[in-house]
């Protein structure tokens, strides 16, 4: 049986340091990509890394296939790729789109091999898709309160306090003399 991944799943900035299109054992094109773990992305800069004390090279296939071609496409995208051939992606090719010391973030997952262990499994990280949403007009706003404010309100109004029993307060001396109190009266 194989060992377990040397590197946890996640993001990690690696180093290209070659690049190939070959085929697969299955006879498939495939575009590869052979780089060097250099750490994990700084929180604090994204443009910096964190250095891994075992940098280690791994390589990224990635099938050339009709069934992949979109993530293909949005992988060469990430590399900043603009061609218009995949030939440009070959370095046999003269002028083609040299992607060695790019700095590239790539994300390892981890998969079962065919000998039943773990093994890690490197593709492109992509950047967090950007959140875009149509704004939603007065006129309808007014329109959801309408039908929902009431069932809103029910759901959030505060809880009622329970009501605490009513305590007397004592009266002053002056107050106990005028309604005809003695000393003799007051409690302490």
């Amino acid at each position: 049986m194989a060992n377990a991944p040397h590197y946890a799943k996640g993001r990690y900035v690696g180093k290209i340091l070659n690049q190939a299109l070959s085929k697969a054992s299955t006879g498939t094109p495939q575009l590869v990509i052979r780089f060097k773990v250099m750490g994990v992305p700084d929180p604090k800069d994204p443009t910096a890394y964190i250095p891994d004390p075992q940098q280690y090279e791994r390589t990224l296939y990635r099938a050339l296939t009709e069934g992949t071609m979109q993530y293909v496409i949005e992988d060469l995208k990430t590399l900043g790729f603009t061609g218009e051939s995949f030939r440009l992606l070959d370095p046999s090719t003269p002028n083609f789109y040299d992607m060695t010391g790019m700095d590239v973030d790539f994300y390892c997952n981890h998969e079962t091999g065919q000998d039943g262990g773990m093994r890690e499994k490197w593709g492109l990280a992509r950047a967090p898709s950007e959140f875009k949403v149509e704004t939603l007009e007065p006129a309808k706003m007014r329109e959801l309160d309408n039908l929902f404010g009431k069932q809103l309100k029910e759901a959030f109004k505060p809880a009622a306090q329970p009501k605490a029993k009513a305590q007397t307060k004592p009266q002053p001396a002056a107050e106990m003399a005028a309604v005809g109190a003695t000393d003799d009266d007051i409690p302490f």
